[in-house]
């Protein structure tokens, strides 16, 4: 459940602040980059729309996700988008490259690329959005079933007659993961499967929620008074959204008062963890501190909606790559990867449990990302 809004500007606003202000991604900064990709892209986009499951409008999304990138990995690695690059003299710090899971349209991707960030996207199915990109973009838009490695270790994949990807990437990928359904709580599972020894850092935007087999699942709204949720009835900035979004609301019928009231639990920030959403949120947030991760909560804010985004090993990432002008140089020790690897497969039984155990999960997996393969499973409306 998104919260949709109109007039929105675009920003990445940190649940908890205190002494990480500093450090924290400038909103004036995003609303800036995103104002020149609008026109820029926008209409271009708009002109040569072909989805037919998709509203024009998405391009805007999407470009105010690539704002909040570009800002957030200028604050993280020092990389600066190519019209910079090409106005200023001086060398940019190296950008070690990105994956966009579940890319969809690649329209995402396809920014990126032109920004001047080197990554690539993939998607269980190829879209009619790709063949209106340079061929250059095209290349780096894959069409491969995911498999999680714990799904391949316990299946025979030989006769599955479709590309795969097992979720490795070269060594300190940046994974952008933006209402990617099933691939949610298993990206912090592969961002550190990928490098267990130096855990890959991530982006998550959830939307549709799913257990680890993907399928439709629930989870419940954590534990009451959690810090997650004490973060965000202290947070003043949450408090101002709760109040816009209150002021946007126009129930259509019945008790006003009644529908009033529950638009208000259902759609302010402070409520937000009670929603499906929300739930998958602290999921995900969940499972990445089980395994290592620091990860930070953001209100990400779009033209069409607030949502929150989770942002995987910006802190550590920054601080190394910073201070060594490019990738970390201090991997775990083989026994601390050791325990990584122990502490997945750990959460991936437990996970699958729910589903008949990791054997059972695997094949439902396979079985569903076959069929979202072949043109019969549900194309996200975002993607």
């Amino acid at each position: 459940m998104e919260r949709r809004l109109t007039s929105r500007n675009v920003s990445l606003d940190w649940v908890e602040r205190g002494h990480q202000n500093r450090n924290t991604v400038s909103a004036h900064l995003i609303q800036n980059t995103y104002a020149r990709l609008k026109l820029q892209y926008a209409e271009k986009l708009r002109q040569s729309w072909v989805e037919q499951l998709e509203s024009p409008n998405q391009a805007l999304e999407h470009l105010s996700v690539a704002a909040c990138l570009i800002e957030l990995w200028r604050s993280m690695y020092g990389a600066r988008p190519a019209t910079e690059q090409e106005q200023s003299l001086k060398n940019t710090a190296p950008f070690p490259g990105f994956v966009d899971l579940a890319c969809g349209n690649g329209i995402l991707v396809y920014v990126l690329l032109m920004e001047g960030y080197k990554g690539l996207g993939f998607d269980a199915c190829r879209r009619k959005s790709w063949e209106t990109f340079p061929t250059e973009i095209r290349e780096c838009l894959e069409e491969r079933i995911f498999i999680p490695r714990p799904f391949v270790d316990v299946l025979d994949l030989q006769e599955i007659g479709v590309e795969i990807h097992t979720g490795d990437f070269p060594d300190n990928t940046f994974i952008i993961s933006d209402h990617a359904d099933e691939l949610t709580v298993w990206t912090p599972i592969m961002a550190a499967l990928s490098s267990p020894s130096s855990p890959l850092p991530f982006f998550v935007v959830p939307c549709c929620s799913r257990s680890l087999a993907g399928s439709s699942y629930r989870y419940p709204p954590p534990k009451e008074r959690d810090p997650m949720q004490r973060s965000l009835d202290r947070d003043p900035e949450a408090r101002k959204v709760d109040d816009a979004i209150e002021q946007n609301l126009q129930p259509a019928s019945g008790d006003l008062r009644a529908l009033r009231a529950i638009k208000i639990e259902e759609k302010t920030e402070s409520g937000f963890l009670n929603s499906m959403i929300g739930s998958l949120a602290a999921k995900t947030m969940s499972v990445a501190e089980e395994i290592g991760f620091n990860v930070e909560k953001t209100w990400l804010r779009t033209p069409g909606a607030i949502n929150m985004a989770l942002i995987g090993g910006r802190q550590q990432v920054t601080g190394e790559w910073i201070k060594n002008r490019g990738p970390r140089d201090s991997p775990m020790e083989q026994d601390q990867t050791d325990a990584v690897l122990k502490k997945i497969m750990e959460v991936v039984e437990r996970e699958c449990s729910k589903d008949g155990g990791v054997q059972v999960a695997a094949r439902l997996w396979v079985e569903r990302t076959k069929s979202l393969h072949q043109g019969q499973g549900k194309v996200h409306e975002v993607k």
